[in-house]
């Protein structure tokens, strides 16, 4: 029978166990892969998985611009001026605009689309305007066709039942394209024209547009902030003309809003030899005379 360890012996014995327990490489139990991934993405306190709460990593913040050009495309004032293009096979004419320099006003003519002006040129010559385009549509009798503010004056009735008149060309102190349903007078209405159909509406195109009729086309497009455009377009349906559109034929400006404008014969885009690329006029000589027309002129100095 061997003798009983002596104390001293015990105390090396405790000891030596007591470190196997403690140093991971002494068990058999390991953590977890996951826990321990956690462990190294994550400084010391609750983990995601914990607190159940999204963690966000900050991005760089970009410095300042080193130049009014390296600003964002939409907040660099655009230059007025004619661009002519060819998308998906239609030939585009677009007179741009910045709403900064320049305001669309509404002209109407009280006794139908026969009296005065007879085309965009002569409406924009009459008012010393930069250019013109046609507006509304208007029925048989020369009546509008929806509702027309001409600086300040209402003329003709709200029209909630037809598909042309779905958008409104709003002007208070800037201009904007929105749903008929969503206009509201919160400030003073200086100009509207309703038209339609919309073709491109929050960067999409519109569901549901005619690919039937070919004709030339008068449209509005926007970027949504101060980029605009008087656009004209050939033959096509207004389903061709949306999809043109949505290709962003235009290196300065990006479409998001399109708005469709009286087409056909009533087509009309007029653009003074003063402008960038002009003179235009698209009028032919089989054109008819129109209810109203959306002008453009210098904004005033402040």
């Amino acid at each position: 029978m061997r003798d009983p360890l002596p104390a001293s012996g015990i105390t090396v014995v405790i000891a030596l166990v007591l470190t196997c327990v403690l140093l991971p490489g002494c068990t058999s139990q390991t953590r977890s892969p996951d826990r321990t991934s956690f462990t190294r993405a994550f400084p010391p306190g609750p983990s995601p998985a914990d607190s159940g709460t999204p963690v966000e990593v900050p991005l760089p913040r970009p410095g300042p611009a080193s130049s009014f050009s390296d600003q964002p495309l939409s907040r660099q004032l655009l230059p007025a001026g004619i661009e002519r293009v060819t998308s998906r096979g239609i030939a585009l004419t677009f007179f741009l605009f910045d709403d900064r320099n320049y305001e669309i006003s509404v002209v109407d003519k009280e006794d139908g689309p026969k009296s005065e002006w007879p085309s965009a040129g002569a409406a924009a010559k009459a008012h010393g305007a930069l250019a013109a385009i046609n507006g509304g549509f208007f029925t048989p009798e020369g009546s509008p066709l929806g509702l027309v503010i001409e600086n300040g004056k209402r003329i003709g009735t709200w029209n909630a039942g037809s598909s042309l008149t779905s958008g409104v060309l709003s002007v208070e102190k800037s201009p904007r394209i929105l749903r008929r349903r969503h206009w509201r007078s919160f400030s003073p209405t200086l100009h509207l024209v309703q038209a339609g159909p919309f073709l491109i509406e929050n960067d999409i195109v519109v569901n549901g547009l005619s690919n039937r009729e070919h004709s030339p086309r008068s449209f509005l497009v926007w970027n949504g902030r101060h980029h605009w455009a008087f656009g004209y377009s050939g033959k096509t349906t207004l389903s061709g003309l949306a999809l043109a559109l949505a290709a962003q034929p235009l290196a300065k400006l990006n479409i998001t809003t399109a708005l469709n404008l009286d087409g056909g014969r009533s087509s009309d885009l007029w653009v003074s030899p003063q402008v960038r690329g002009g003179p235009i006029s698209t009028r032919k000589s089989w054109n008819n005379p129109v209810r109203n027309y959306l002008l453009l002129h210098h904004r005033p100095q402040s």
